[in-house]
């Protein structure tokens, strides 16, 4: 593993031990720490491309990171109460990160995500009669789980 991929890691590994206890208890995430995850995992990214000259591997992790987050924005609007704009934020450096390591990474990070977040969403209803679950927690630990997969 480079240091270029352990810091990527590194940076969503402290974004999740920020924000998953915090969307678990106030089922809000912290733009803040949203914000500078994007801008050090797009800075790694950046130096990244500029030492390996994969300029092609950066400008398509942009584009699939635009479309994940058009994508997110727009169910975001059609239902607010199914997933919140924390979310649509948290895409962002996630979507970063993971299409950087390729577009198949994308691919099994929204089905991990989705389908640990389905199983939590059944035990809550099942357990305590929950009709809804933080989102961004699932969508972190899948990011990590693709992540360190894919090194």
């Amino acid at each position: 593993m480079g240091r270029i991929e352990a810091a990527v890691i590194g940076i969503i590994l402290i974004l999740s031990l920020v924000q998953i206890p915090l969307d678990f208890r106030t089922r809000t995430l912290s733009r803040r720490a949203t914000l500078f995850a994007t801008i050090a995992v797009l800075l790694a990214l950046v130096v990244e491309t500029i030492s390996s000259e994969s300029v092609r591997r950066l400008s398509l992790a942009a584009v699939m990171t635009l479309f994940v987050g058009v994508a997110y924005f727009l169910l975001h609007r059609l239902s607010t109460y199914a997933l919140g704009f924390g979310d649509v934020l948290l895409v962002i450096p996630l979507t970063l990160a993971v299409a950087y390591r390729g577009v198949e990474s994308m691919l099994y990070w929204q089905l991990l995500a989705a389908c640990i977040g389905s199983v939590h969403a059944v035990m809550m209803r099942v357990w305590r009669r929950e009709s809804g679950i933080p989102f961004g927690p699932h969508l972190l630990l899948a990011a990590l789980v693709v992540l360190v997969a894919s090194v």
